[in-house]
């Protein structure tokens, strides 16, 4: 629906060829003289009624399109002329006409009267003759003369290009602004021109853009055969618009306007968007909007007024009273009970007017609340604007909620839970009560996240929050403080209750959760602090329940762990740690250990494993264990594997060649995208070739479920680089391993090395994955070799190859020229 408004008031542009017209008639026919214009052929083209009397002929007998002889020869029957006569006279007429200057011709007539005809050719090869009485001919003439003037002026003067074709279509005469506009040469736009030659003349000048010069002609035949005015607009091919106004006379002939609409077309297209914009700036306003004169009655409203207040288009016509519109609202029950339209019009006035208020405020029977705001017009009216804030006062209630609660579980917040804590232990404080603070975190939910994706993760978080909620008391405080964790304020009686609240919150979540027919572990890892014992400062609680999360998660996941002062130290340690190997890396405190791996039947050297190793300038030498996983926690493993991985290579590019090197890589590495890079640098720089390298991966790589890990390994492969699975055995899922990466070697886990010569059936099993590997075109490994009787079970088994504490420990750089070269002594006594 448009907008409800008034039209403005004023001209809405006259038809200036009408009123030309108009004003043309009204001098025709209160002209005493006659009137009549010729065309080029000497045909009558128009005349007024005042011609036919002056020569008292009968008006049915003067026509358009009469030649003027017919008319001199009734005007010689007026005078009794013979035939003789009536023939000089045409003769006499002729030879005027064909000299184009003006010229005057008296007739008497048989009652005596004598008639002047004075006779002005006109453009186009026509004539105006203008006849009157001998004896008015005197005192008119000047006043006759004036009027011709007068008429020709404007005909060749106004804005307008005009122009009068007869029944056949031929030009009978047209005007200089006609020309102009179309640019059309005067010499070839001559009276008797065809109209449809005309338009084919316009077409050679390519005037017309869209338009054939035959559907213009289509156009005005249509509308003569119709006997109706027609208009339409023209477009050139510059750009300028052209309005053409076709007006059939009686006889067949017909008059055409033609003007310019350029600058005007622009203004009403203009104007005609602006219209749009502001009926859809209307409409599509969320507030409602009415606008009053300064006698407070309607100019303008839009739907959503009419909506809010339930009235219709007929309520809020243009020129409706305000009063009269409330008296409609009311009537509708829209309006609280009990008032009238007279005490709402008041009390509108009292305080619009005289207050002038900015805001008043209507509160509606169905509960809605109505803020309506008024700006005052220039012409003393004002424009109102209606806001229904009663879904605004709602948002901004949820908007208070939101800030305070989790927007994907809708559990509270981190704020609320600072409040709750910090009011908990005011409690504490002021009656000795406990309160534990409980941190829970999901175990591997980043490798969930990454794995199926956030909308999964989303859905277990929510999943996990209605079990824990389920877990509590009302009076407890449950709250998601992060990405994966929540938090939980009780009050206890003693450490115990709280460590019971663990239990069954592990309880809840250890049953998997099944998302989109997929199967999830929810298990959590738990921790525990419980002021006032650990603390009476809300960050330092926190801290505690986290050290506490923290040591639960380092003690194999799935479990609780209550604060213990200890694991104060254990962090600050491993805080130390970490600093301190951020200066060895640059300090060239580690070092690289390698251990020999020979073949299973022959005993000859096939390669060794490089280990990285740190001594301490103050703790003395660290296991690997001390810090490769503080290594990866903090993303220094790229740094360290990069220096291992350089480090390695220029080693090996010592050794006789076919002995290989082995490097180890952590699945941190696999997450930096510049680790393909890296592997063929460090080849480059020591100049060995990529056959001689192997890559050893834990299972813990393909765990990630990312596409970049097997398109790395692919990448890695390509390169000629050697790819081999380690620690194989000990993943519930290995198997799967193999078949989605072809690996070219399998290291059997220690594990089951370590158990060869105690367990019966770990020989079978290890004999299972020598044959799994010889079916896939993979060599196997035992790592773990520590005995003569294990070795002899891994050669039994098939293994290719062994690697383990009865072949060699790791040794440093500086005894690598003897033992590479006592086992090629070996080798080459063996043969």
């Amino acid at each position: 629906m448009k907008a409800i408004r008034q039209s403005p008031i004023g001209c809405d542009g006259t038809d200036q060829l009408r009123t030309l017209l108009a004003l043309h008639a009204i001098a025709l026919g209160s002209l005493t003289q006659g009137l009549c214009m010729l065309d080029a052929e000497y045909r009558i083209a128009l005349f007024n009624r005042r011609y036919a009397e002056v020569y008292k002929i009968p008006p049915k007998r003067v026509r358009v399109g009469m030649p003027v002889r017919e008319i001199l020869d009734q005007i010689a029957e007026r005078a009794d002329s013979c035939d003789k006569t009536r023939e000089y006279i045409w003769k006499r007429y002729r030879s005027h006409l064909a000299r184009r200057r003006p010229f005057v011709r008296h007739h008497r007539l048989s009652d005596g009267t004598v008639v002047v005809a004075r006779f002005q050719p006109i453009n186009g090869g026509g004539w105006l003759s203008v006849s009157e009485n001998a004896a008015s001919h005197r005192h008119g003439e000047d006043r006759l003369r004036t009027t011709m003037e007068r008429l020709d002026e404007v005909f060749q003067n106004t804005s307008h290009g005009l122009c009068l074709f007869d029944a056949n279509e031929r030009l009978i005469f047209c005007n200089e602004q006609y020309l102009s506009i179309y640019g059309f040469d005067r010499n070839k736009i001559q009276a008797g021109i065809e109209y449809r030659n005309i338009l084919s003349h316009a077409a050679t000048l390519d005037h017309f853009s869209g338009l054939s010069a035959e559907e213009l002609y289509e156009r005005c035949v249509n509308a003569l055969q119709n006997r109706e005015m027609a208009k339409y607009q023209v477009q050139l091919s510059n750009g300028r618009v052209i309005e053409k106004i076709v007006r059939p006379l009686a006889d067949g002939s017909w008059i055409a306007e033609h003007r310019e609409v350029t600058v005007e077309k622009r203004h009403e297209e203009a104007l005609h968007e602006r219209n749009l914009l502001l009926d859809a700036t209307l409409e599509h306003m969320a507030h409602g909007l009415c606008a009053f004169d300064r006698d407070l009655r309607v100019i303008v409203v839009n739907r959503r007024y009419l909506d809010m207040y339930g009235l219709s288009v007929d309520h809020a016509k243009p020129g409706t009273a305000l009063i009269d519109l409330m008296r409609a609202s009311i009537a509708r029950g829209i309006h609280s009970p009990g008032i009238s339209a007279e005490e709402m019009f008041v009390d509108f006035k009292r305080r619009l007017i005289e207050r002038k208020e900015p805001v008043l405020y209507r509160q509606l029977s169905d509960g809605r609340i109505i803020a309506v705001r008024h700006q005052p017009m220039t012409n003393g009216g004002w424009v109102g604007t209606y806001e229904d804030i009663t879904e605004q006062r709602t948002a901004e209630q949820n908007i208070v909620r939101i800030a305070r609660h989790d927007s994907l579980t809708g559990l509270p917040n981190r704020l609320v839970f600072r409040e709750r804590m910090a009011q908990g232990l005011a409690r504490v404080q002021a009656n000795a009560e406990l309160m534990a603070v409980i941190c829970i975190d999901l175990d591997n939910f980043k490798l969930i996240n990454d794995s199926l994706g956030h909308p999964i993760g989303d859905k277990l978080l929510c999943s996990v929050a209605e079990r824990l909620n389920t877990a509590i008391r009302e009076c407890d405080t449950i709250a998601r403080i992060g990405g994966d964790e929540f938090a939980i304020l009780q009050f206890v009686s003693n450490r115990s209750a709280a460590e019971a609240l663990a239990a069954r919150l592990l309880l809840k979540t250890e049953e998997p959760v099944v998302i989109e027919g997929q199967e999830i572990n929810a298990a959590c890892s738990v921790g525990i602090a419980v002021a006032p014992s650990d603390g009476t400062d809300s960050d330092h609680l926190m801290q505690c329940a986290d050290l506490a999360l923290y040591a639960a998660k380092a003690d194999g996941r799935n479990t609780f762990r209550c604060f213990e002062h200890e694991m104060e130290a254990r962090v600050q340690a491993r805080r130390a740690l970490e600093i301190d190997m951020r200066r060895a890396l640059t300090s060239g405190e580690f070092d690289l250990a390698y251990q020999p791996v020979v073949t299973a039947g022959g005993g000859e050297l096939a390669g060794m494993e490089a280990l990285v190793r740190w001594t301490h300038p103050e703790r003395g030498p660290l296991a690997p264990a001390e810090f490769i996983r503080i290594a990866e926690e903090t993303g220094l493993i790229v740094p360290l594997g990069e220096w291992v991985l350089r480090n390695a290579c220029t080693e090996a590019a010592r050794w006789p060649d076919p002995i290989k090197v082995a490097v180890n890589l952590s699945p941190i590495q696999f997450r930096n995208p510049g680790l393909v890079s890296s592997v063929v640098q460090a080849l480059a720089s020591a100049h060995l070739s990529a056959r001689r390298l192997e890559l050893e991966v834990t299972e813990a790589v393909l765990l990630q479920s990312h596409p970049s890990v097997l398109e790395i390994l692919h990448q890695l492969r390509a390169l000629g680089v050697g790819i081999c699975i380690d620690d194989f055995g000990t993943g519930y899922s290995s198997l799967s391993y193999l078949r989605r990466f072809p690996f070219d070697k399998i290291k059997i886990d220690r594990s089951f090395i370590a158990d060869a010569d105690r367990e019966q059936n770990v020989e079978p099993i290890i004999r299972a994955i020598a044959g799994l590997g010889a079916a896939l075109g993979m060599a196997t490994t035992a790592e773990g070799v520590e005995t003569a009787e294990q070795l002899e079970i891994v050669r039994r088994a098939g293994c290719n190859e062994v690697q383990g504490y009865l072949i060699s420990r790791p040794c440093p750089i500086s005894q690598l020229p003897d033992l590479i070269a006592r086992w090629r002594g070996r080798a080459a006594a063996a043969a």
